[in-house]
């Protein structure tokens, strides 16, 4: 009962952060891209198909871990392979993530400090869109904030080596989940190295970095490198570099100061607040500070940004950003707790992130769920295929994203029971539905790569539907 007194907040403070990142999640997220890959994939995982490899990164040809797939498989089951369980598991992830800070920030600030800095947390812009967005780019929050809270609150140089292993395999999950996370690396690498005074114990934790790129490493040599080869011998890597791989990417400027005042307005969208006032607070802070673990995260925050905005040069994502404003956000929100006028600082910004909070994240997405759910299943009805048929499918959109593949529509029938071949093999497959969001297909300039490898000029017969006003399904016959 005394817990439960003196920890109140934190069952307010979840209930409140279950609201806001659960309302409307079903209809508002985009079932699209990067989730209906994702979707795609952990179904297939759930039918038997295990995987060594997660989604692909943006450097070359090297594709990230599976972690992500295989942590949401439980949740996905039990919901009956429905997104409703990756969704929430997700919104779990994030909520323990925030109690842990908050429980932890109330234990050393006080009741009323470690809630308030727990409130500013859930109303941080990127953290809601994070939340509420599960996928590699987004998942890595939470746990980032746990392993930052670990390192800031509790003695490391009190860990046994076991631990020290298991926390530098933890980051190296977040790492290899999302490779934007070298982007802090070294800021982490910074902190440890002062924190810990046995320095062998960073041999421990790099370690545990390498024991989590296992099933990486184990894909390579079962396949000759061939992910090395593409990215270094094949030279996939300067598409990176030329940021050619991402449609309409936005140019960056090679010089690193030019590029910190074009990265300003897009920080200031994900956080709500200018960073160059918060390097300006924490750096007139850090004389006033006492405690040198305080004075290390501020230093490692200036020095992460100067690696950010050198990395940043070439390519740039909005998730490419997060990793760094979770440790700059987190770095702010414990000077705060830090300062005789701490609580003051938070009751005058938290208005400022519910003012900030934005309504985009609640409209209904353009490509929902239900509303892919709704023109797969009104195709299935249609009895087009039986199981056995060697089929493949893509997608037409009327944007020039990468998603030909359209894996969230083959989600819905392989859930359904009927598996399109890989995305390789276009080639071997007899039909071909073609999902487009143009009214009419004009096959003759129709040039995909994956057209050209299904052959259009063995096609023999050609079908076409309409499944709603912004969808004709063509399905094209050998």
């Amino acid at each position: 009962m005394k817990i439960f007194k003196k920890y109140w907040f934190l069952i307010i403070l979840g209930l409140l952060s279950f609201f806001i990142f659960s309302y409307k999640i079903k209809s508002a997220v985009s079932f699209e891209g990067d989730l209906g890959r994702d979707l795609f994939e952990i179904a297939k995982i759930s039918f038997g198909n295990l995987t060594l490899l997660g989604p692909k990164g943006s450097f070359g040809g090297i594709y990230t871990a599976p972690y992500y797939y295989y942590l949401h498989l439980p949740a996905f089951l039990i919901t009956g392979r429905q997104i409703d369980g990756v969704l929430f598991f997700n919104i779990f992830i994030f909520i323990s993530a925030l109690i842990f800070f908050s429980y932890n920030s109330i234990k050393k600030f006080g009741v009323v400090n470690g809630s308030l800095s727990g409130l500013a947390l859930v109303l941080l812009p990127f953290f809601i869109f994070s939340a509420r967005n599960p996928g590699n780019g987004f998942i890595p929050t939470a746990f980032f904030v746990i392993f930052l809270t670990i390192i800031y609150f509790y003695d490391l140089n009190k860990f046994s080596s076991a631990k020290i292993l298991v926390l530098g395999f933890f980051f190296g999950v977040i790492l290899s989940t999302l490779f934007a996370y070298i982007t802090v690396f070294f800021a982490i690498f910074f902190l440890l190295y002062f924190l810990l005074k046995n320095k062998k114990m960073l041999i421990l934790f790099i370690a545990g970095i390498f024991v989590a790129f296992f099933p990486l490493i184990i894909f390579e040599l079962k396949n000759n490198f061939v992910m090395l080869k593409n990215t270094f011998i094949d030279k996939s890597y300067l598409s990176f570099v030329n940021n050619t791989n991402l449609p309409d990417g936005i140019k960056l400027n090679k010089n690193i100061f030019f590029n910190a005042i074009d990265l300003d307005e897009r920080i200031y969208l994900l956080t709500g607040i200018n960073i160059y006032s918060i390097f300006l607070f924490l750096i007139s802070l850090i004389f006033l500070i006492k405690k040198f673990k305080d004075k290390l995260f501020i230093y490692a925050s200036v020095f992460g940004y100067f690696i950010l905005i050198f990395m940043v040069r070439f390519q740039y994502s909005t998730h490419y950003l997060i990793p760094f404003l979770t440790l700059l956000m987190f770095t702010f929100f414990i000077t705060v707790l830090n300062s005789k006028f701490g609580k003051y600082f938070f009751i005058f910004f938290i208005p400022m992130f519910v003012i900030f909070l934005s309504s985009k994240n609640y409209t209904t997405a353009t490509r929902n769920y239900d509303l892919v759910k709704n023109r797969t299943e009104k195709i299935l009805s249609k009895h087009l295929i039986k199981k056995g048929d060697r089929f493949n499918i893509i997608m037409k959109r009327t944007d020039n994203l990468p998603t030909p593949t359209g894996n969230e529509y083959r989600f819905f029938f392989l859930i359904n029971g009927f598996e399109p071949q890989s995305e390789f093999l276009y080639k071997d497959s007899s039909k071909l539905f073609i999902f487009s969001e143009d009214k009419k297909i004009n096959f003759e300039k129709f040039n995909t790569w994956e057209m050209s490898e299904f052959n259009f000029k063995e096609v023999k017969k050609i079908s076409s539907f309409r499944t709603d006003k912004k969808m004709t399904v063509y399905l094209l016959e050998k």
